[in-house]
């Protein structure tokens, strides 16, 4: 899903920030200190015993854009929609897939079906039961043809769904079924081993059979969901969350979650030290200072989380529609250097689409490289010799770092010059959904842990999230070889051979991975992201005595 940023020195929810400027959280297992924190902390995600005084958080956060999961499509939105509304399975911080609103499952018929067997007695917020009919008529909605998510291609695996999506096919051949009240089957186009995990995904969430002919339901005050809080109010800084009595783990031990999207123009740090935060993404600049404070270091928090950040062309026209032109610009710029010397610490090179933890990431580099005179003979042969009767082009964005640094060295080393465009992300998501810029740049966080959330899902032709418009079918045949595959070698080959392809045609250029700060209270057990670089605050709870 794409990524959002946050207010203060942060931008306002709705809007994408220079990365200097915000958390952007990263998976990153480059040292043992950084696990053994995950760890360490993770360990507290079930305490057995809590401080019964304190039954509150306040945490710095993002707004929801929208809190049906069938429209929301952004991390933002997706952490506050994953705390109201409940998946079939889950991911816990060691990135493992865990039961949810599903006790168990199993596949079938050579792993092309999957069955899940729900909890007894599951309930939505109101009280009133949740059934297997409920999980297909919820993931039927993000399908839905008329309005299909933005994220529908998650479920382009089973039997009709695309074809369903795209107009062409029927509701009732679409591959899912509530066999009973309690079970859910799903039959899949070919051996799909990681769908378990896809159905962890917060668009795949399940919510009441009525909430389309009756929106009150997402309103506060009457908001009916299925995860471990309801939303019982909302301001324009505010989200406020409250233990939902129904959940299927128990009542969660946090009361109420108080999220801010806005704190006035305040530092968070200095909001943090007043004991007004309890959890809060910090800076780059903030944290190089407070990881020596004796007061404040012991607070810091690196936020690992599955993501990668890559800039893209619209392949569908001209200059781009050209590979040539595509090399040109992957070869003609350092990417490296410039990652080394504007980005955070943390953040390294890419080395491919996929990021380092998740699976499927491979040991070959399939990163780009700089090589300025195959750059130019590339661009030569797209008719523009040293950048001579280059059309103009602008490259839009939400702000990264990286851009003016782009700018410059597509000026000296290719004779190239673009405009340059900053868009708030409301409409920068609908620009790229329905009429590219030539050039763009986007932040990608795992919808699941798995390599295909950053291969098929993105490059994969027809999909929703397919911003460029690529299309290759030596691509596509080798994901859907890598999905097949029964055994994880030839599946990390046919993976390797998808990014080996997208390294050569350069529809994409993938620059890097890495990780962001936080401020955690002192006591404050469980505020770790987990595999999707989402923090359950079920799991929240404050240690005795804190």
């Amino acid at each position: 899903m794409p990524f959002t940023g946050m207010s203060h020195s942060f931008p306002a929810p709705s809007a994408r920030a220079h990365r200097t400027d915000r958390p952007r959280r990263r998976l990153i297992v480059a040292t043992a200190a950084v696990l053994a924190l995950a760890v360490a902390l993770g360990a507290a995600w079930r305490p057995l015993a809590t401080d019964a005084a304190r039954t509150s958080v306040t945490v710095l956060g993002a707004s929801a854009a929208s809190l049906d999961p069938a429209v929301q499509s952004d991390a933002g939105s997706a952490q506050i929609v994953s705390q109201v509304f409940e998946s079939l399975t889950s991911i816990d911080i060691s990135l493992r897939v865990q039961p949810a609103l599903a006790a168990t499952w199993e596949t079938q018929d050579s792993g092309k079906q999957v069955l899940f067997h729900l909890r007894s007695g599951l309930e939505f917020s109101d009280g009133s039961a949740l059934s297997a009919g409920d999980v297909v008529s919820s993931w039927m909605r993000v399908l839905a043809p008329a309005q299909p998510s933005q994220l529908a291609s998650l479920l382009d695996d089973v039997v009709g769904a695309r074809a369903y999506r795209e107009g062409t096919g029927g509701a009732s051949a679409v591959g899912l079924k509530a066999t009973d009240s309690m079970d859910v089957e799903v039959d899949l186009v070919s051996p799909a081993a990681d769908f378990p995990a896809i159905a962890s995904s917060p668009t795949l969430a399940v919510v009441p059979p009525d909430i389309d002919s009756n929106p009150a339901l997402l309103a506060p005050g009457s908001f009916v969901g299925s995860g471990a809080y309801v939303v019982s109010a909302v301001t324009s800084t505010e989200t406020t969350l409250t233990a939902n009595s129904h959940y299927w783990a128990g009542k969660p031990v946090i009361g109420t979650v108080h999220l801010l999207s806005s704190i006035g123009g305040k530092s968070p740090v200095s909001e943090f030290q007043a004991g007004n935060l309890d959890y809060t993404p910090i800076s780059l600049y903030d944290a190089s200072w407070i990881a020596y404070d004796p007061t404040l270091g012991p607070s810091l928090r690196i936020e690992p989380s599955p993501s990668v950040e890559f800039y893209g062309f619209d392949t569908s026209k001209a200059p781009f529609n050209d590979v040539h032109v595509r090399r040109a610009f992957q070869m003609g710029i350092d990417w490296s250097r410039i990652v080394g010397l504007l980005s955070d610490p943390l953040e390294v090179p890419a080395t491919g689409m996929v990021p380092i933890g998740v699976p499927g990431h491979s040991t070959s580099d399939y990163g780009p490289k700089f090589d300025l005179a195959t750059a130019k003979s590339e661009l030569a042969a797209a008719g523009f010799p040293n950048g001579v009767g280059f059309p103009r082009i602008t490259l839009v964005t939400g702000g990264a770092t990286l851009d003016g640094a782009i700018i410059r060295q597509l000026h000296d080393n290719l004779g190239i010059d673009i405009d340059y465009q900053i868009e708030d992300w409301a409409t920068y998501n609908d620009r790229l959904l329905s009429d590219p810029p030539a050039m763009w740049e986007m932040d990608w966080v795992a919808d699941y842990p798995g390599a295909n959330d950053f291969l098929g899902l993105l490059l994969g032709s027809g999909k929703t999230n397919n911003f460029g418009r690529w299309t290759s079918a030596d691509f596509d045949a080798a994901i859907t070889k890598a999905l097949a595959s029964t055994d994880s070698t030839s599946m990390q080959q046919a993976f390797d051979q998808a990014q080996a392809i997208v390294q050569d045609q350069a529809p994409v250029i993938p620059v890097d991975y890495g990780a962001g700060y936080s401020l955690a209270a002192k006591g404050l057990l469980g505020a770790v992201p987990n595999g999707q670089g989402l923090v359950r605050y079920a799991g929240l709870a404050w240690a005795p005595g804190s």
